[in-house]
Parts: structure tokens; C-alpha cells; sequence
């Protein structure tokens, strides 16, 4: 078998030519996961090429962001948070475009799209725009730079590169887009090239019940149904006990998001257990929800 004539040798080549566009390496990895019957490889070709509206997105995905306010006459004005634990609700994101839009941004010869906008959520635009006392109502915008977009797109590289390497070395190949049966066989049978298999690149790739939205109804004051909606997100008991108390501790806020002192701890202590791994869920997911829930309960 030649190699020049092999999918599985071509796609190798292509990954190490930079020139090479990303959105065809793709395509290519997708023709070949499909036609080894590689479902899981399948869906992360999808998910590159079209989007992770849903879906959990790869750790090479969750990036640090810049918030910032736009004034009009000095421009934008970099937002200072009270603490980290704060700071990780609002600039810890996940990027969810499809890798094409990405390399738009950085082909873009002007430099005017130098960056990706973000979209905060409503909570936290809110947040942001009840707390400029010093600035007046200016409104917010989060980004992210070219360095880690261009990072995005060199571990989707490097993943496929790894991918067919791992192809290569079970002696599947591929001549002239056909794969024999042995080829399809020990695809099957082989736990080295399963996506599971690549989590130093893509992190915990497994499907998440979580969402950006509330599943349960959380009422005002009753901390009965915030439990169970903390509980839904695998939180402990332990950990909800502590909440329960911080709450009946602190005042009750005047207003969404500006909790008490014991509140906020508790709600930066529980980011670092995401950040950690104590916690299994994405770090901007977790604050996020902490703090809608938290606002729910107090009926904000």
C-alpha cells in the first residue's frame, strides 16, 4: 500500500501544514470517522465544524475573557472585580463558534476583528450595570484575544494529528477513501483511538445534563427548592448545609447579585471546587448558576 494513496497518511500531512485550511482537515477527519463508524470522533468533527450549541465544549475551548466597559470618550475601561472568586463568574467562558468563524478572526488582514465578543448573560450585564457608580450606565462587553483563538485552532490540529497517528499505528490507513474490513474491524475493536483516549487535549468529553438555565423552580424564600436544584447539580449536602447557613447569616440583598459577605465566600468557595475537579462541572458554568439560583431564592 502506498502512502501517498492512504486518507489516514494524507490527513497526517495536511495537520502539520499550517497553511493547510482547518475547516477541509476537518471535513477529512469527518469522512474518515464515518466511514470507520467512529461515533464519538464523528460528533466532535460536527461539533467543530458546526458549533457546540449545546453540547459541552473541550477544555482547549474554556478561555479566560476580558470584561470591559464602553466609555464613550476614553474608550473601553477594563472592569475591576472585588475578588477572584467574582472575577471567574464573569471572565471564565467557553467558546462555543464554529472553528471557520474562528479563523475568520484571524485572517482578518485589517486586525479590526482582533478579538471575539462574548455575550454576557442578562444576570450579569444587569450585575454589572447596577454596580458603575463611578462611570454612570456604560454598557459592558467581554472578549477574548487572537493568541487564544489561535490556540483553539492549533489543538484541533494537533487532536487530529493524534488521532491518525494512533489510526496508523493499528495499520488502518485507508486507500483511495476505502477502508477493507480488517481496517473497519480493528477500529472497532481498538480503545486507542476513541475520544475518551484524547482527553489531554479535549478534557472530560462526556455528555452533561447541565444547563444554562434553571430545570427546577426555585421559590422565593424557600430554601427546600433551592436545595433540590442545588442537589439536581451535584452538590453535597455538606456544602448546601453551609449555603443554608451563610443565607440565614447575611442580610438579604437589595439587589441581584450583591450578596452578603458569607454568600459570596460560599459562592467563590464552590468556583474553586470546579476549578479543582471537586466539583464536576465547568468553572464559568458554575458560578453562573450559583448565582442565578441564589438570586431566584431571594426572588431577584
Amino acid at each position: 500500500m502506498k502512502h501517498e494513496q492512504a486518507i489516514v497518511i494524507e490527513l497526517q500531512r495536511l495537520a502539520t501544514e499550517k497553511s493547510h485550511d482547518i475547516t477541509d482537515l476537518l471535513r477529512k477527519a469527518l469522512l474518515v470517522a464515518t466511514k470507520l463508524n467512529l461515533k464519538d470522533f464523528r460528533a466532535w468533527t460536527n461539533h467543530e465544524l458546526h458549533g457546540y450549541a449545546k453540547a459541552d465544549v473541550p477544555d482547549y475551548r474554556k478561555c479566560r475573557a476580558e470584561v470591559k466597559l464602553r466609555n464613550p470618550y476614553h474608550g473601553l475601561i477594563p472592569v475591576i472585580f472585588p475578588d477572584s472568586s467574582w472575577a471567574d463568574i464573569f471572565c471564565n467562558v467557553e467558546v462555543r463558534d464554529p472553528v471557520g468563524s474562528l479563523l475568520h478572526l484571524l485572517d482578518d488582514p485589517t486586525g479590526k476583528s482582533g478579538h471575539l465578543i462574548i455575550p454576557l448573560l442578562p444576570e450579569q450585564e444587569r450585575f454589572l450595570l447596577e454596580h458603575q457608580d463611578e462611570f454612570g450606565q456604560l454598557p459592558p462587553v467581554r472578549t477574548i484575544g487572537r493568541n487564544q483563538i489561535a490556540s483553539i485552532i492549533d489543538a484541533v490540529r494537533t487532536t487530529i494529528l493524534e488521532w491518525s497517528l494512533r489510526l496508523e499505528s493499528e495499520g488502518i490507513l485507508g486507500r483511495n477513501l476505502t477502508f477493507s474490513d480488517d481496517e473497519k474491524r480493528r477500529a472497532a475493536s481498538s480503545t486507542e483511538i476513541r475520544i475518551e483516549n484524547f482527553q489531554g487535549v479535549l478534557g472530560n468529553v462526556k455528555h452533561s445534563t447541565l444547563t444554562q438555565n434553571l430545570q427546577m423552580t426555585i421559590n422565593k424564600g424557600d430554601f427546600a427548592s433551592l436545595r433540590r436544584y442545588l442537589k439536581s447539580l451535584g452538590l453535597n449536602e455538606v456544602d448546601i448545609h453551609e449555603l443554608e447557613q451563610a443565607v440565614r447569616s447575611d442580610p438579604t440583598p437589595a439587589q441581584s447579585g450583591n450578596f452578603g459577605s458569607r454568600v459570596s465566600q460560599w459562592v467563590g468557595k464552590m468556583v474553586s471546587k470546579a476549578a479543582a475537579g471537586a466539583w464536576d462541572i465547568a468553572v464559568g458554568t458554575a458560578g453562573n448558576l450559583l448565582a442565578t439560583a441564589i438570586s431566584s431564592y431571594y426572588g431577584m
